[in-house]
Parts: C-alpha cells; sequence; structure tokens
C-alpha cells in the first residue's frame, strides 16, 4: 500500500499572502528540489493527503501540484504505487524555461579559482550595460554532472538564458537549440551553437614558435590529461611550431596534469625534470600552469630564463606581476563575456544572429621569463 512505502519529506514553506497561488508555490518548490538533487530520482513524494495534512492545504492543491510536475515531467504517479521522482531531463526543462521574462541571466563556469574567469565575468556584466539583469554565477568546478545540475536549477528559476564556458552542454540537450531558453557557449570549439571561442591552435603556435625563435630545441608541454575541445588546438599549434622547425615531437617531454592549477603546474614540472635530459623551456597551456612550473623551479633552485625558459596562455593579471613576468599569449577574456553576452541578448530579443560562430584572435605578450629582456 502507499502509506507503507518509505517517501521523501520534502521541506516546503508555502505563504498564502504571497498573491502566488499556493498549487504554484507547491510546483515551483518542489521543482526546485527536484532540479537541486534535494530530491533524487526514484524517491516517492509524500502520499497527497499527507502533505496537505502536512501543509494545512486541501488535498486538492497537493493533486493538482502532483499533476502538473508529471505534465512538466518531473515525477510520475502510478495508481496504488504513489508518485515517484523522474531522472532529470535537462533537455524538457529547457523547454519548459523561458515562458515569460525574468531578467535573470545564468552563467555556469568550470571554476571560480582561475583568474580568467574574472575578467571574462566583467565582460559579462559589462555587456548586460543598463539592463539592470540579475546574474546568478555558479561554479561546476570541473565536473560535467554539476554543469547538468546547475543547468537544471537555472531553467527551474526561470531564466532568460544561460551562458556555459569551457563545456558542451548540448551532448546532453541534443544538437538543435531550443526556440524557448537561449543558451550561449564559450571557450569550447566544436560546439554545435552559438559559441565564441579563441583561435587556440594559433595561441600554441605563437608561444613556441617564440621559444623555438631563442634557440630552444627540447621544449616541454604542460597541458591538461584530458584532451577536451579547448585544450587539443593548443597541442595542435605547439605541435605545428615544432613541425615547421623540423623536429619531432617527443611524447616524453609532455607532462600530462589532472588540473589547471598551480599544484598541477608543480607536479607537471617535477615530471619534467625527472627525466634524463630534462627540457630547455616549457610551454604550459595556462598561466596558472606557469605560475605553479615557475614556484617548483625556483623552490628547486633553478634560474628562469637562464637554465629553463618558460611560456604559457591566458595573460591573467598576475603574469606581469611575478619575477620574471611571464611570457604568455592573450587571451581576451573580457571581449570573450561581451561578445557571449551580446550573442544571448539578441537570441532573448528573438533577433537573427549574424553568425553563430565567432573567433576571437590571440596575441603574443613578450615579458622576461622567455628570456627577452
Amino acid at each position: 500500500m502507499e502509506d507503507q512505502i518509505p517517501h521523501a519529506t520534502p521541506a516546503i514553506h508555502l505563504d498564502p499572502a504571497s498573491g502566488e497561488p499556493l498549487v504554484e508555490q507547491l510546483r515551483r518548490q518542489l521543482t526546485w528540489q527536484i532540479t537541486a538533487s534535494q530530491l533524487k530520482p526514484d524517491d516517492l513524494l509524500p502520499p497527497v493527503r499527507d502533505l496537505a495534512h502536512l501543509l494545512s492545504i486541501n488535498l486538492h492543491t497537493v493533486r493538482s501540484a502532483y499533476q502538473r510536475l508529471e505534465h512538466d515531467g518531473l515525477v510520475f504517479t502510478r495508481q496504488g504505487s504513489g508518485t515517484r521522482v523522474l531522472p532529470l531531463d535537462p533537455r524538457r526543462l529547457m523547454e519548459l524555461a523561458g515562458r515569460t521574462r525574468s531578467y535573470t541571466i545564468g552563467v555556469i563556469l568550470p571554476g571560480m579559482a582561475n583568474p580568467f574567469y574574472h575578467a571574462f565575468l566583467q565582460g559579462v556584466e559589462e555587456g548586460i550595460g543598463r539592463e539592470q539583469l540579475l546574474l546568478f554565477v555558479c561554479d561546476a568546478h570541473e565536473d560535467p554532472q554539476e554543469f547538468v545540475r546547475y543547468f537544471a536549477q537555472l531553467s527551474a528559476r526561470n531564466v532568460d538564458g544561460i551562458i556555459v564556458a569551457s563545456f558542451d552542454l548540448h551532448q546532453y540537450l541534443g544538437q538543435e537549440p531550443s526556440p524557448v531558453l537561449p543558451l550561449v557557449t564559450v571557450d569550447w570549439p566544436g560546439c554545435a551553437g552559438p559559441v565564441v571561442n579563441f583561435d587556440l591552435e594559433n595561441a600554441g603556435y605563437q608561444a613556441v614558435r617564440h621559444l623555438l625563435d631563442h634557440g630552444h630545441r627540447r621544449i616541454g608541454l604542460v597541458p591538461f590529461v584530458e584532451e577536451s575541445a579547448n585544450v587539443i588546438p593548443v597541442t595542435e599549434g605547439y605541435s605545428r611550431a615544432l613541425l615547421e622547425t623540423g623536429i619531432t615531437m617527443d611524447e616524453s617531454l609532455i607532462a600530462r596534469v589532472p588540473g589547471f592549477d598551480m599544484s598541477a603546474g608543480e607536479l607537471g614540472v617535477q615530471q619534467l625534470l625527472a627525466l634524463g635530459k630534462p627540457p630547455t623551456a616549457i610551454f604550459t597551456i595556462a598561466d596558472t600552469l606557469a605560475l605553479g612550473v615557475l614556484k617548483a623551479l625556483k623552490d628547486g633552485g633553478r634560474r628562469v630564463p637562464e637554465e629553463i625558459a618558460l611560456a604559457s596562455v591566458d595573460d591573467i593579471a598576475v603574469a606581469e606581476l611575478v619575477v620574471p613576468a611571464l611570457t604568455t599569449v592573450s587571451l581576451p577574456a573580457r571581449q570573450l563575456g561581451l561578445e557571449a553576452m551580446q550573442m544571448l541578448q539578441n537570441l532573448i530579443e528573438g533577433k537573427e544572429l549574424d553568425t553563430k560562430q565567432i573567433s576571437l584572435p590571440t596575441e603574443l605578450v613578450i615579458r622576461q621569463s622567455c628570456g627577452c629582456r
């Protein structure tokens, strides 16, 4: 029997004086708890009569809220078995969102710790301009499931549009963009929907070409361990620069690391220094990795650039403050945010995009870590 099956007891707070119908309050709060994983797939919601008694509301209000949740594809009711939570379908949530303007925008980042995304968010905020939109910023901690969960939560919050950085949500949503909830991706080459990218292949090429011009022939590479869409082009630029000089790429000089932070950079340089014949120069795919490399080299008593030269990609603010200042390829993060926000606003307003694929140029910024004065 239904009352013999253990069920979840969600925390619900209804306000009869709010002006919002109780059934809509209940539906909205249950939707949020499902998208926030407070109520998990296969959880059994309380029987209609029990929840009505708990909340001191009419049982028809609870039944109507459950019916709306079922129509939204969030739960399934079977006579005699109760109402169970279904696995999240982000595509379905995308279709439900955006029914009325909320004047809110969601941004999902892979990690807030990376200073690169601080400049990116400045661009997004600048792109909002005088619109007075409220910005929700979510940190997915490099976890694909967190990207999907935050997308579901933002959809449930009825945001007007979403910007996703360094991740392709279309693999979960399908390739066709939604006419209801606009979605713009940044820094993810090959993404199917509206996207703003950098010329990452050229970024890798510019940095390594510069090290080669200094006479270096053994150049170590510190990339992310996963060959993701925004890592592959950078390493291809590294390879192209070597091949143009007649140098065969040496796999032993590639130290793949599990993250993008300083500790990952330290781990990478330790692998390279452990080689019988260490590199005379190192190229990292992110400035935060380069800062870890620089720290580890200094801690080990090695001089940069006299013993080992160093170059990177990003040009975060601290790159010019360290000693020696970091030679890097500038990725215009602020411009990335501006372009993405402009594209999203056009989608929200129903305007036709001039192009769905934007590629921003990169620029080599020469400082001292490469050997230049």
